[in-house]
C-alpha cells in the first residue's frame, strides 16, 4: 500500500479527481441558464439557434479571460470546438480544468481517436461529439446537466438505524443540492416509500439490528423499477470477503464509516449520473428523448392506480400526426424524422410541469395529465396546437395533429382508459383531423 501511495500516478489522480464531478457552481432559480461556446462561430448556426430556442442563454466567448468572466453566470456548460483551438489555448484549457471543479465541457471535434478524446476528458468533458454535429445529442447533454436543477433533482434514500448517522448523511447531501429522505426503521417505512418513489441512489447500512443491508438489498432488487438504482453499502466492515459477499446481493460499492464528506459526494454523484444515463437508455425513445412506449405505459399504470386509490383527477390523451405518410412519401424519411422530433420538442415546451408526454411508436404520442379536469386538459392540448401552428419546421409544408382525450373514471383499468381515448382519437380523424375530441363523462 505504501508503494502504491508513493506512485506519481496516484498523486496525479488525486489532483485531477475533480474532473469527475462538475456542476453549476452557483445555481440561481428563475434566471436563464447560460451555455458558453468558446470561439466565435465555433458552433453550427442550426445548433446555436436550437440552444436558444430550448431556453438557454448562449454566449460566445473569444478568449480565456472572457471565458473566466462569464463562467459563474449561472453557467451549466462550456462547448469547446477542439478543431479551432490553438496549441496555446489547449494548454490553457487543460490548466483551467485542473483549477476549476465546476464547469462541465461538451467537446466537439472532427478527430475521433483516443488521443483527442483523452484531451477532452482532461479538459473536463462530460460528452464528446464528433462532427458533423448531431444537434439533438448536444441538447440531450445540456438537458442531462441541468435537469437536477431545473425539474428533476437527484433523489437519495438513506437507510440507517442510527438517526444521528442518517441526519449527518442527509444534511451533507442536501448542502450539495440533493433531495434526501432518511429512514431509520426500514421494516415500517421502506415499502411505503418505495411504493411512491423511485430514488436515484440508495445509501444502505450493512449492519442493522432487525434486518441487515444484504437482506434489504435483495428486497430492493426484486422491485422491477429499482433494478438499475445504484446501492451503496455503508459499513465499518474491512473484510474483503464479507464485502464481496455483500456485493453479490446487488450493491455497487462500499463506503467505510465514518464517511468522508467528499468521498460521499463523489460516490453518490458519479453513480447517479451514470445511473440516469442507463435509465434513459431503457426508458427514453431514442428519436425524440420522450418516454418510450414501455415507460409511458408504466407511468400511465402508476397514475391510474393513484387515481383509483386516492380519487385524484386524471386525464389521458392519445395524439396522432395527421397525414404523416404523405410527409414520408413526399419529402423523405429524414423530413419525417425531423417532424417527429419537432413535435416532441413542442410537447416539451408547451405542456405543464408534471404532465408526461411519451412516444408510443410511429407518429403516435401519449400525454398523461395528472390532477387535471377535462376542460383544462383540452386547454393544455389546444395550447400545443396553437404553438405548433405558429412554429412549423419547414416552409414547404405544414403539419397538424389530432387528439382524443378522456378522464379516468372510478373503476377504469389502464386498457379501458386507452380504449376510450383511442375512440375519441378515431372520431377526431373521422371528423376531418386537426382537432381535439373528448370522450367520457363531462365536468
Amino acid at each position: 500500500m505504501a508503494d502504491e501511495m508513493n506512485n506519481p500516478g496516484i498523486d496525479r489522480l488525486l489532483t485531477e479527481i475533480s474532473l469527475v464531478s462538475r456542476r453549476i457552481p452557483d445555481y440561481r432559480p428563475g434566471e436563464p441558464v447560460t451555455v458558453l461556446a468558446f470561439g466565435t462561430d465555433s458552433l453550427p448556426g442550426s445548433l446555436a439557434d436550437k440552444i436558444r430556442h430550448a431556453g438557454y442563454r448562449l454566449k460566445e466567448v473569444e478568449s480565456i479571460s472572457h471565458l473566466l468572466t462569464h463562467e459563474g453566470n449561472n453557467t451549466c456548460a462550456l462547448i469547446v470546438n477542439l478543431d479551432v483551438l490553438s496549441d496555446k489555448q489547449r494548454t490553457r484549457m487543460l490548466q483551467l480544468a485542473r483549477q476549476s471543479v465546476h464547469l462541465p465541457v461538451i467537446a466537439i471535434s472532427s478527430a475521433n481517436g483516443l488521443d483527442e478524446r483523452i484531451t477532452a476528458i482532461r479538459m473536463g468533458a462530460t460528452a464528446f461529439i464528433a462532427t458533423p454535429v448531431n444537434d439533438d445529442q448536444v441538447l440531450d447533454e445540456l438537458a442531462s446537466l441541468t435537469e437536477r436543477y431545473e425539474k428533476d433533482p437527484y433523489q437519495v434514500l438513506v437507510i440507517d438505524d442510527q438517526p444521528s448517522v442518517g441526519s449527518y448523511l442527509k444534511s451533507t447531501l442536501e448542502e450539495a443540492g440533493f433531495l434526501v429522505t432518511a429512514i431509520s426503521d426500514a421494516q415500517q417505512d421502506l415499502m411505503p416509500y418505495l411504493q411512491n418513489n423511485i430514488p436515484d441512489l440508495i445509501l444502505l447500512d450493512l449492519y442493522m439490528p432487525s434486518v441487515n443491508g444484504q437482506e434489504l438489498a435483495g428486497v430492493i432488487r426484486q422491485q422491477e423499477t429499482l433494478i438499475s438504482v445504484p446501492i451503496v453499502f455503508l459499513s465499518n466492515e474491512i473484510s474483503p470477503q464479507v464485502q464481496m459477499h455483500a456485493m453479490c446481493t446487488g450493491a455497487d460499492v462500499f463506503l467505510s464509516k465514518p464517511v468522508n464528506p467528499l468521498d460521499l459526494l463523489y460516490a453518490v454523484e458519479s453513480r447517479i449520473r451514470r445511473g440516469r444515463v442507463v435509465r434513459n437508455l431503457v426508458t427514453r425513445d431514442p428519436l425524440t428523448s420522450l418516454a418510450n412506449r414501455r415507460e409511458s405505459l408504466r407511468r400511465l399504470e402508476e397514475e391510474v392506480l393513484r387515481c383509483q386509490r386516492y380519487g385524484n383527477r386524471l386525464c389521458v390523451a392519445l395524439l396522432d400526426l395527421d397525414f404523416f405518410k404523405r410527409i414520408n412519401d413526399g419529402f423523405g424519411h429524414a423530413a419525417g424524422d425531423r417532424v417527429i422530433r419537432h413535435f416532441a420538442l413542442i410537447l416539451k415546451r408547451t405542456l405543464r410541469e408534471g404532465d408526461l408526454a411519451g412516444r408510443l411508436g410511429g407518429e403516435e404520442y401519449l400525454v398523461i395529465l395528472p390532477e387535471t379536469s377535462l376542460p383544462l386538459a383540452v386547454t393544455a392540448l389546444q395550447k400545443v396546437a396553437d404553438y405548433l401552428r405558429d412554429n412549423q419546421p419547414y416552409e414547404e409544408f405544414s403539419y397538424t395533429f389530432s387528439a382524443g382525450v378522456t378522464r379516468c373514471l372510478p373503476g377504469m383499468s389502464v386498457d379501458q382508459v386507452l380504449e376510450v381515448a383511442d375512440q375519441a382519437l378515431y372520431q377526431a380523424k373521422h371528423e376531418g383531423r386537426d382537432r381535439i375530441v373528448t370522450a367520457g363523462a363531462s365536468e
